[in-house]
């Protein structure tokens, strides 16, 4: 496990692209990455990157609510390497999924740097209940990772057809448990009984952040 978190450490870094917190962490990226920062744009109009996904109608669509700030956007898939799936928005904030599951934030305040959620993975994606282990990486306000291990407890929690953008899908509920020292959070996902794939979830960034809902949505 510690040296498949250390190539998604890598791998996610590579990823971050544009974060507005100006942090020597986002500034190390953005140079890693080689793309230069952000200039101001007139109202209304997108940077390139996001552009050309708006451009492209056969990129898929997240539908994104952060609720303790009662936000929510529409996040396009920019590119997906070594499973970890990318998802801009129109102000280069983004999140990192892996099927359907959280793996990172950039952009958004407290960081969710970088999770390692295979074990929990395995059992929600197959419906089984079971404990697993999960990694957090959170880049806090000095600039640091601070890496916590939550123990999880998976279980079904019966099925439920939800409505997204497209259309009633029946799902198989499944809740994820967990605990650290100091940290608890319930996460929820919404598997589709058809496709077995997540295609609505409720899942928690930090402390700061706290829950972010994604859906499925439709261009």
């Amino acid at each position: 496990m510690i040296a498949r978190f250390t190539t998604l450490m890598i791998a996610l870094a590579v990823l971050a692209g544009c974060s507005g917190s100006g942090s020597l962490v986002d500034r190390a990226i953005l140079i890693a990455a080689g793309e230069p920062a952000q200039a101001a744009l007139p109202a209304g109009q997108f940077p390139p990157r996001f552009a050309a996904l708006v451009a492209d109608t056969s990129v898929p669509l997240l539908v994104v609510t952060v609720e303790s700030r009662g936000q929510s956007g529409r996040l396009l898939l920019e590119n997906t390497i070594n499973g970890v799936d990318t998802w801009l928005s129109a102000d280069m904030s983004a999140l990192m999924t892996e099927d359907g599951m959280l793996q990172g934030t950039r952009g958004v305040g407290s960081e969710l740097f970088a999770a390692e959620i295979s074990e929990p993975k395995r059992l929600i994606l197959s419906g089984r209940t079971g404990y697993s282990d999960r990694l957090h990486s959170n880049l806090e306000g000095n600039d640091r990772i601070d890496t916590r291990t939550y123990r999880c407890l998976v279980e079904s929690k019966g099925s439920s057809v939800i409505n997204l953008e497209i259309g009633s899908v029946p799902t198989r509920v499944m809740a994820e448990d967990c605990k650290s020292l100091d940290q608890s959070f319930t996460n929820t996902y919404w598997v589709s009984s058809n496709t077995g794939a997540i295609v609505q979830a409720r899942q928690w960034a930090g402390a700061e952040l706290g829950y972010i809902k994604t859906q499925v949505g439709v261009r």
